[in-house]
């Protein structure tokens, strides 16, 4: 380990003097970094130096390709921008394969794109995998004060859908790789790349995927997310854990025709009012749910684990956010903290609801109702046992005998990271040494279906190393990436893949 007093100066050349003299100031001191008897390689100083001069001369080029990946609406969820999802996807593997990655191509699963690629130039040294995604969330161009799909940057910040929310990342990292096979002429390990064209809609098609390619993940021996965060300008982030997700559509219909209000007012049976007596009953007063079930085979966590997730938040976030998003109160389960309930607890959200005529005034009874449902599962909750109690609930609290139609996707399981794997050692070494400060380590109410699906598939765990930021507005209006965030995401890159160089291939899974 680094000497205190050798940290606490790497963080002030680090503020005071840019990342060219951070990096030379960390390299001088030797080329391998020791942590817990973990040895990690370490770039040289003159490779220090010339992928800084590289990432320097060709910021505006990386830059305008980031801008370019933005201009397509690759948006998983609607079918009208089927097109762009794969124009998306054609881009990123033209350019896996302008860098000299191998084997760089677009494969389809349930016709939605995976892009994949690989460097396998070395017999002794491991195979790291990247994930990432490329699809976006939906906007509201109203609510923008740029086009979306045509990024802009101001005071410092790249706004565009997509910019932080996971393209900026991709970019970031083949950037890197770019400069390491310009620089070296070849990279310290083997590397797979897998970047995902569904992820905003739960990776529905990567499961069989993944299934269908066992041989491909077979040979990795590590795993790196890249659609991750830093906790702030001076600290990196790993998370710990992250909930799991389900998604379940339900159609409710009482007749085959909306009818006239006036006619059948008080005798037929309204849609809509079903929807509502239906939600309501998945709800106990304080906001948690009333599911019978639901909260069975959640894991228990030790009073040490609940100190541990209490003493890694701000005490004051709680208050903040509440006055942040003019909340009168924060509901759910009484029994555990505000933190405790969006880490490790699950959560259940109608997040959409159609019925009736909205466009005016019409004087109808609905016939139909349309109403979808996300969870967010903690750590044992099984996400098809979730999407099945609901539908029991569902079924047994509908009245009026009115029929129910289902749709489930975006499964996934809630993920826990073993603070043993060799991988999440070596992350936190390298965000250490740039940083100058260990990384926080924490749990986010969040998911990534992929980081529970691949090593379902037999691949690794996933580490997940970025440098996206809370405050970005992703999944909102406005989004952004910070451009200084994208620089430190490049350097970090290229410590992370030679920090990999010599580690046993055949560590514990």
């Amino acid at each position: 380990m680094m000497k205190k007093s050798k940290i606490h100066l790497f963080y002030l050349i680090f503020v005071f003097t840019g990342y060219n003299q951070i990096c030379l100031s960390q390299i001088k001191q030797q080329a391998e970094t020791t942590s817990d008897s973990l040895t990690v390689t370490r770039p040289t100083d003159n490779q220090i130096i010339d992928y800084n001069n590289y990432f320097e001369q060709n910021y505006e080029r990386h830059i305008d390709e980031l801008i370019d990946l933005i201009s397509y609406p690759s948006l998983s969820m609607q079918a009208d921008h089927q097109n762009d999802l794969i124009e998306a996807a054609e881009f990123l593997k033209n350019k896996l394969i302008n860098i000299g990655l191998e084997k760089s191509q677009i494969n389809f699963s349930n016709g939605l794109p995976v892009v994949t690629s690989e460097y396998n130039q070395h017999i002794d040294q491991p195979t790291v995998l990247f994930y990432g995604h490329f699809d976006v969330q939906p906007v509201n161009r109203e609510q923008w004060k740029n086009d979306p799909f045509k990024a802009e940057i101001r005071d410092g910040q790249l706004y565009g859908r997509g910019a932080t929310d996971d393209k900026g990342p991709i970019i970031a990292l083949i950037s890197t790789l770019e400069a390491l096979m310009a620089i070296d002429g070849k990279l310290p390990v083997n590397i797979k790349i897998l970047l995902d064209g569904g992820e905003e809609i739960g990776s529905p098609h990567l499961p069989g995927w993944l299934a269908d390619h066992k041989d491909w993940l077979k040979d990795i021996d590590f795993g790196i997310n890249v659609d991750a965060a830093m906790y702030s300008d001076e600290q990196g982030l790993i998370w710990k854990g992250l909930r799991g997700a389900s998604d379940i559509e339900v159609t409710l219909t009482s007749a085959n025709t909306d009818l006239h209000s006036g006619i059948y007012g008080g005798v037929a049976p309204n849609a809509a009012v079903a929807a509502s007596k239906v939600i309501a009953s998945m709800y106990n007063d304080d906001g948690s749910v009333a599911i019978e079930g639901f909260y069975d085979n959640l894991k228990i966590f030790s009073e040490s684990e609940k100190i541990e997730i209490a003493s890694s938040v701000d005490k004051n976030q709680e208050a903040d956010e509440l006055k942040k998003f003019e909340i009168d109160q924060w509901i759910g389960e009484a029994d555990y903290t505000y933190t405790e309930r969006t880490w490790i607890r699950g959560s259940m959200d109608v997040t959409g609801f159609q019925s009736g005529y909205t466009d005016g005034k019409a004087s109808i009874i609905p016939h139909t109702a349309w109403f979808r449902i996300m969870t967010r599962l903690g750590p044992g909750q099984n996400p098809e046992k979730i999407n099945s109690l609901i539908k029991s609930h569902i079924e047994r609290n509908i009245p009026w005998g009115i029929q129910a139609e289902f749709k489930a996707s975006g499964m996934a399981a809630a993920t826990v990271l073993n603070e043993d794997d060799l991988g999440y050692k070596i992350g936190k070494i390298v965000l250490t040494d740039f940083f100058g400060i260990a990384p926080k380590i924490l749990y986010i109410g969040g998911t990534v279906p992929a980081l529970s699906f691949i090593p379902d598939a037999g691949g690794p765990d996933l580490v997940s190393i970025g440098f996206q930021r809370s405050d970005e507005n992703f999944h909102a209006d406005n989004e952004f990436m910070r451009i200084d965030s994208f620089k430190k995401g490049q350097r970090i890159y290229a410590q992370l893949l030679h920090a990999f160089v010599n580690q046993n291939r055949n560590y514990p899974r």
